[in-house]
């Protein structure tokens, strides 16, 4: 019986040997197939009669199997920059996804390490890359660069290891297209945490990154409020970082308690400081309310302006004030639940003057009270003439009438009420004995005349034919007799 149960072949592989069982091939002595060498050197000293398209060769010092590719690097078979990182598809990803590379630069690295790969920058330079075009993807592969064997194609992707959160995608026809940034997980939720009334806040991020970016939005929430204003953030141990707010056109250091427990900020980095953004509802933003519940713990900050119309009531919640509170027409009140006004700058409480509805038409108001207008009152204006509705006119001084009659010239109405001037003349107060007929001479010489006499000790207008008679004797005399005694009697006389 045998003692080989495979076929032997004698002289093409390796001489009979009587003790195999098997045809032995030896992976350093085959053409093609699988291969074996204790370093890149021992890989790379294969013999061209050893080599074909496609045959693999295992590295034993750096534990990676290695693909001899066509026009991976050339059409030459003794081309070592043809050997590529073999992972089991076929080395360097797909034509839709390319395996990561370290980083995107333009100048050639003078110690790279085997499997190394960049994506060249705009401007490579220096040995092999100064010969390749902008955008290519190379690996060192041990001795020499290798340009990536996949095609690059409009909407190749490849991640970017040395940026956090970054996959390159290329846009364009190789090699005249460039590689575009997309950005993963640029929003981020934050905690972050104080042991000094918010002079500064630390906080962790998972996943990790390697420093702050421009392109990054932070969702903080504080777990105290900054008392002192000034404050700063830490994220990952990546550095204390001042935060900013925008006020008006200016970037402006925070006031106290511009950072409160109530609401998740949103925080930008612009390459020096983090930008903190305030929730629209803030009263920095002019959204007053005169109504404070215990839910509520408003900021007035410095340089702002807090104004409510009526009553401003805090029932529960709190008010800290570093700017000017204004309360017109009204108190500040605690409600049932009581509440915190903490007055660190300015309290106005002042009155206004308002009118307690809408008008009509040329009515002139009335003042109902200090502050109070009443929207219509007795006093009509048209422009035309003016109405006094009430039925009494009261005068406590003295009427001055520009342009008035001349002097000693009375008002009197007709029958239909027209008011006119009439000039007068009076007596001097004087004795009248009863039934003794007295001469008064006028200079009005005018027959439209009117006579009356008052009992000056009571303020009473005698009237003719009941207590006097008074006669005109002609256009400048009037005869006066007067039926009683009246120690102090006066005659009126007006034309």
């Amino acid at each position: 019986m045998s003692q080989n149960t495979g076929t032997l072949v004698a002289g093409a592989i390796r001489p009979n040997d009587s003790t195999d069982i098997i045809a032995t091939a030896w992976a350093t002595e085959i053409k093609g197939g699988l291969h074996y060498a204790d370093d890149i050197t021992g890989r790379n000293s294969i013999l061209i009669s050893r080599r074909e398209w496609g045959m693999m060769c295992y590295v034993r010092d750096v534990d990676l199997t290695y693909q001899l590719k066509y026009n991976y690097n050339s059409t030459t078979l003794t081309d070592n920059l043809n050997w590529s990182i073999f992972s089991g598809s076929g080395s360097g990803g797909s034509g839709e996804w390319l395996d990561s590379v370290k980083s995107i630069e333009n100048a050639q690295p003078s110690s790279p390490t085997l499997g190394d790969r960049y994506i060249l920058g705009t401007s490579p330079t220096g040995g092999v890359w100064s010969g390749l075009n902008a955008g290519d993807v190379v690996e060192w592969a041990g001795i020499s660069w290798a340009v990536a064997p996949n095609p690059i194609t409009d909407g190749t992707s490849v991640r970017v290891d040395n940026e956090d959160n970054a996959i390159y995608r290329y846009q364009g026809i190789y090699p005249a297209g460039t590689w575009e940034k997309d950005k993963e997980n640029q929003i981020r939720y934050i905690d972050a945490s104080t042991t000094n009334a918010g002079a500064s806040y630390s906080s962790t991020s998972n996943p990790s990154f390697d420093g702050y970016d421009r392109e990054s939005i932070f969702i903080v929430k504080f777990d105290g409020v900054n008392a002192f204003g000034t404050s700063s953030l830490d994220v990952n141990g990546l550095g204390y970082v001042e935060i900013k707010r925008a006020k008006g056109n200016s970037l402006s250091t925070l006031d106290a308690y511009d950072i409160t427990t109530n609401y998740h900020y949103l925080l930008t980095y612009d390459g020096t400081y983090f930008l903190l953004e305030k929730p629209s509802n803030d009263v920095s933003s002019f959204n007053v309310q005169y109504y404070v519940p215990s839910t509520d713990f408003i900021i007035v900050p410095q340089n702002t302006q807090y104004w409510v119309y009526g009553d401003l009531e805090i029932d529960g919640g709190t008010i800290e004030n570093y700017g000017h509170v204004v309360i017109t027409n009204g108190n500040l009140n605690y409600g049932t639940y009581g509440g915190t006004f903490s007055n660190y700058n300015s309290l106005t409480l002042n009155t206004f003057a308002e009118i307690d509805g809408l008008g009509l038409a040329n009515y002139i108001p009335r003042w109902r009270s200090s502050y109070m207008l009443s929207s219509t009152s007795s006093l009509y204006d048209d422009g035309e003439s003016v109405t006094l509705a009430g039925t009494t006119f009261s005068i406590n001084s003295n009427i001055v009438i520009p342009n008035g009659a001349t002097s000693g010239a009375v008002l009197t109405s007709d029958s239909n009420g027209v008011a006119n001037w009439s000039n007068t003349r009076y007596t001097a107060t004087q004795s009248f004995l009863a039934g003794v007929t007295q001469s008064f001479t006028h200079n009005l010489n005018t027959p439209a005349i009117i006579f009356n006499f008052w009992d000056e000790d009571t303020g009473e207008l005698i009237t003719p034919g009941f207590g006097t008679s008074i006669i005109k004797q002609n256009n400048n005399t009037l005869l006066v007799c007067s039926f009683d005694s009246y120690p102090n009697g006066r005659v009126v006389i007006m034309s």
